[in-house]
């Protein structure tokens, strides 16, 4: 296969898939992975593809509108409530715990078991889940300029609410991870992210499979300042190996 002929299919499979590995398409095309290498560096070069590691995103999937929190509730819901329910044990009773905004942490305070805790949120989604669990914790909703996509609260107010108090466990969700990258989609949400991060003695990142290699638009933390990565247990072994240089992940 000619290399222009090459480009045109990396480009086409790209328009129906957000991200392709470097394998997958070596063994498409009957070429070797470092011939797909070279051919995505050029198409890199030329904007035609986002380099990412192992493999390739799609452009048009990193400018893709961000879909609001009832539409990313009906997506991927079995790896969300794998990991939901992973992270939800490890939180130990009378401990001060901040949920971070995202339809995966929304499915972590439903799985709660813990007789006695106080929860810490800026998501009203998230509030919600968690006024509804039987257990009777102690729900603190901070206030702030209310974000309609992402259901969270954010701003000045919301940041020196949740500046002044601190976590025995914090956990967040991402819109991507990207390397060393936790990426977000909204520069005033990550921001409020990072600020309780900073402040947590035990930093969790909860995120399903298809989190892993995709890009967004704000690097608001390092992956390697969390404590721990929890996703599911399928996930490719290559990016298992990759991302576990950075961080422990429990993909159990």
């Amino acid at each position: 296969m000619l290399k222009q002929e090459r480009f045109s299919k990396i480009v086409n499979i790209l328009s129906t898939e957000e991200i392709v590995q470097v394998s997958d398409l070596a063994n498409m095309m009957n070429v070797s992975e470092m011939t797909i290498r070279r051919d995505l560096r050029e198409l890199d070069r030329r904007g035609k593809v986002l380099r990412v590691h192992g493999g390739a995103q799609s452009v048009s999937s990193s400018l893709i509108t961000e879909k609001n929190f009832n539409e990313k509730r009906e997506i991927h819901v079995p790896e969300k409530k794998e990991v939901a329910k992973k992270a939800a044990k490890l939180i130990k009773d009378g401990e001060t715990v901040y949920v971070g905004p995202g339809t995966t942490l929304e499915f972590m305070v439903a799985e709660l078991k813990q007789k006695k805790l106080r929860l810490v949120t800026n998501s009203i989604p998230v509030f919600e889940a968690a006024r509804q669990n039987a257990n009777n914790y102690d729900l603190i909703l901070i206030g702030g300029s209310y974000r309609r996509t992402s259901g969270a609260c954010i701003g000045a107010l919301a940041n020196h609410d949740l500046k002044s108090m601190g976590y025995d466990r914090a956990f967040v969700g991402v819109n991507g991870i990207i390397d060393d990258a936790l990426m977000t989609a909204n520069m005033e949400e990550g921001l409020t992210q990072k600020i309780v991060l900073d402040r947590a003695v035990n930093k969790y990142v909860v995120c399903d499979k298809f989190k892993l290699n995709k890009n967004d638009f704000y690097n608001f933390y390092k992956l390697s300042d969390i404590d721990r990565l929890i996703t599911n247990h399928d996930v490719a072994k290559k990016l298992v190996d990759y991302y576990g240089q950075f961080i422990e992940i429990d993909n159990s």
